[in-house]
């Protein structure tokens, strides 16, 4: 009696989970639907300065915000028929979203925290139909810059182009010495003054001949040749 309820309630268990696989596998027309939709689906990321402390001045007992960058992970075309889990790579903590999410822009906003580290996520564009839930559809991966305080310098405002000097980068500055920016900063200068000179015209020209010297020494030579023979045959011409 025991061994037919054990048969029965396996026979049972395995209709259930086929019962249940059967109605989670998706049509091909139906992933091609969801695929599409997919697709359709753009991830960025956009900046804002978030307060990051608040003080009370002494002497003017005013309370004062300082700020500093942040990120929010920004998903478009969010369909209904989609969702998406967001997970941070080196921390692994996944967020989740729908079309429910979106705000009045009809973005979805993920926030990524301070842009104090270089962050990389990994978002998955997922099937939010009930036939085919949470299959994935689309990975992207997408990294925020971290803000380089190096940037702060009074030199990085007429060299905002040098890579030490960038106001965020995907390179982590933050151990770079004093000693080590001076030197980098001044092969900077001189590469940014070597590039000036040869955009310049007159020392193209002078590259040019430089390149071709012989040729143009070789022309001169003919030339001067010429000229001298010129003036020889004139002055025989009129001894004569």
């Amino acid at each position: 009696m025991k061994k037919k309820r054990l048969l029965i309630l396996f026979f049972a268990l395995m209709f259930v989970s086929l019962a249940s696989v059967k109605a989670s596998t998706c049509s091909d027309s139906k992933i091609l639907e969801l695929s599409s939709l997919a697709n359709n689906v753009k991830v960025s990321y956009e900046k804002e300065n978030r307060i990051s402390s608040s003080y009370v001045a002494t002497e003017t007992e005013e309370e004062t915000n300082d700020t500093f960058p942040a990120f929010y992970i920004t998903v478009f075309n969010l369909d209904d028929k989609l969702n998406i889990s967001v997970t941070r790579e080196d921390t692994k903590k996944t967020i989740y979203g729908t079309s429910k999410d979106k705000s009045d822009d009809g973005v979805v906003y993920v926030d990524a925290g301070f842009a104090n580290l270089v962050k990389t996520f990994t978002v998955k564009i997922r099937s939010n139909d009930s036939n085919c839930q949470n299959e994935v559809l689309k990975t992207i991966t997408i990294t925020t810059p971290m803000y380089n305080l190096n940037s702060q310098y009074d030199v990085c405002k007429e060299y905002s182009d040098f890579n030490l000097c960038k106001e965020f980068t995907t390179i982590d500055y933050s151990d770079v010495s004093q000693k080590l920016f001076n030197e980098e900063l001044e092969k900077y200068k001189q590469e940014k003054a070597e590039e000036k000179r040869a955009s310049s015209v007159f020392y193209r020209i002078f590259k040019f001949i430089l390149k071709y010297k012989w040729i143009f020494i070789t022309i001169a030579i003919v030339i001067a040749a010429t000229v001298s023979v010129y003036f020889i045959n004139r002055k025989k011409s009129r001894l004569v």
